[in-house]
């Protein structure tokens, strides 16, 4: 028998146990309150209920050997990190065979390394360590077995198995395309012009994933963050700078080590999308939804799902984490410090954020992105053969259907014509038109390279004036040039040019 399984080893480690309160209390940071579990003695499944949902701690599919230990555990990580940890851990440490956790537990901290790299050896999840840890943290914590306080340095120095946590952002996997990005967006300012125009033509569920879409786009914020808005975070006001009233949206930093470095995120929505919010306020009143109700009645699970439907609806499947890493990156590209791009993540340490600077395209890199010359870019407009119309059937379309615009002091017609007619389009003529599904071009490429070359005249000249800074207008012909450039390569032709 295996010395760590007999009646005195068992004995040994539950000498020293804490006895378990009559009552385990948590504080469920989604409904800012205090939930409870009774009589956590007498049951093998305490019911929890956190982020708006309950879940269930169930210790009767480990052996009764360590049931009670991991009782008095998770009471602990329950009172002292939160609910979200506790049912992690403890599901984690479901697919740790039993004689891994005993050993750990009954060993002598010398034999510590020994037994931790055993664990090493079941080729198990990476998710299992920091339970595990935190486990033997709990008993150098209570003296429990040959465990004391003075071996939490060495717990902390057992090394975890080695594997990229920023593998997919290192890639670029996580990263939306700016062909995306761009039907993302074109959605949500469509949206809000309807609302501009009745607010009674978008459905208040659809205005309600809608607006969790824009937020999770614009300012890069978890799911739970989303669904934790609460209706008096919520600001509107006239400041008298445009005829849309501005919207700031207050939320809440999570995932903090410490609460202490805990402070509001006041975030500014893009004035463009106000009306999404407005109509949105003016809804939840409506439904009787007062200042401490949360906006978008839903779970954070909930939230996430609606989010990546939405992706889903528009483009392409995507979750609420891509759309934070993308817009990490999307301003680190833009040229923001550490401290900015923290500020803008709520990380409380700057170190989190390092790998999105890594990660991020040179200047030289990002010059050639805007002049469309990258393979990654050349891809962004996908036309089918059909759309393209000739000289003789742009002619015979009616006049507010043919495209005609003077961007950046350049006149250009021509180009090819428009199935919904200009007048009806809120973007602005030739810009936005290359990279709209609503675009049809001429198959003449000639007229495509004049435009191209045009373009990136007044890029190279925007460029050289601002001295490169990427919120500069040269950056912001960016996505134009390079769906531009995707036409002519339909065409199966090639207009590259990269600066000296």
């Amino acid at each position: 028998m295996n010395a760590l399984s007999t009646p005195e080893a068992v004995s040994e480690l539950l000498a020293n146990l804490p006895p378990l309160p009559a009552v385990v209390r948590y504080y469920d940071n989604f409904t800012d309150s205090y939930g409870e579990v009774a009589n956590p003695s007498n049951s093998d499944q305490w019911n929890l209920d956190f982020d708006g949902e309950d879940r269930t701690l169930e210790f009767s599919v480990f052996d009764e050997r360590v049931r009670r230990i991991l009782k008095c555990w998770c009471a602990f990580v329950l009172g002292d990190l939160s609910p979200v940890t506790a049912y992690k851990y403890l599901s984690a440490l479901k697919f740790v065979p039993i004689d891994k956790i005993m050993g750990l537990l009954a060993c002598s901290p010398q034999n510590a390394r020994k037994q931790w790299l055993q664990v090493h050896a079941c080729k198990l999840h990476y998710g299992v360590f920091a339970p595990l840890g935190n486990l033997l943290c709990f008993c150098c914590r209570f003296s429990i077995g040959a465990w004391g306080p003075e071996w939490l340095d060495l717990v902390s120095q057992l090394p975890y198995p080695k594997v990229d946590k920023y593998a997919s952002v290192r890639i670029g996997d996580v990263f939306l395309t700016v062909s995306e990005e761009v039907e993302i967006i074109r959605k949500i300012d469509e949206v809000s012009a309807r609302i501009d125009a009745g607010p009674a033509s978008v459905s208040y569920s659809f205005l309600v994933s809608i607006a969790m879409l824009a937020c999770s786009y614009q300012f890069g914020l978890r799911a739970k963050q989303i669904a934790m808005l609460e209706m008096r975070n919520i600001r509107i006001w006239d400041d008298g700078l445009d005829h849309r009233p501005a919207v700031h949206l207050t939320f809440s930093m999570i995932k903090q080590r410490s609460p202490k470095r805990v402070f509001p995120m006041v975030c500014r929505a893009k004035r463009e999308w106000s009306p999404l919010f407005i109509q949105l306020v003016k809804g939840a009143r409506k439904r009787g939804l007062a200042g401490g109700d949360h906006v978008y009645q839903c779970s954070p699970r909930e939230c996430g799902q609606v989010i990546a439907d939405m992706t889903e609806f528009i483009t392409r499947r995507r979750t609420a984490g891509e759309l934070r890493h993308t817009a990490a990156q999307r301003l680190i590209d833009a040229g923001a410090s550490e401290e900015e791009l923290a500020a803008f993540m709520g990380h409380s340490d700057l170190n989190t954020g390092l790998p999105y600077f890594r990660s991020s395209a040179s200047q030289g890199e990002r010059v050639n992105q805007a002049l469309g010359v990258s393979a990654v870019y050349q891809g962004v407009v996908k036309i089918a053969r059909d759309r393209f119309i000739s000289y003789k059937e742009l002619a015979e379309l009616k006049g507010d259907q043919q495209i005609a615009g003077v961007p950046h002091g350049i006149p250009i017609a021509g180009i090819g014509g428009c199935s919904q007619g200009q007048p009806s389009c809120p973007y602005n003529p030739i810009t936005s038109c290359y990279g709209c599904p609503k675009f049809m071009p001429v198959v003449d490429a000639g007229v495509h390279k004049k435009v191209l070359e045009d373009l990136r005249g007044v890029m190279k000249l925007f460029y050289s004036s601002s001295k490169g800074e990427r919120g500069s207008p040269a950056f912001q012909l960016a996505e134009t040039i390079s769906t531009i450039q995707a036409v002519l390569t339909e065409l199966g032709e090639q207009s590259n040019e990269l600066l000296p």
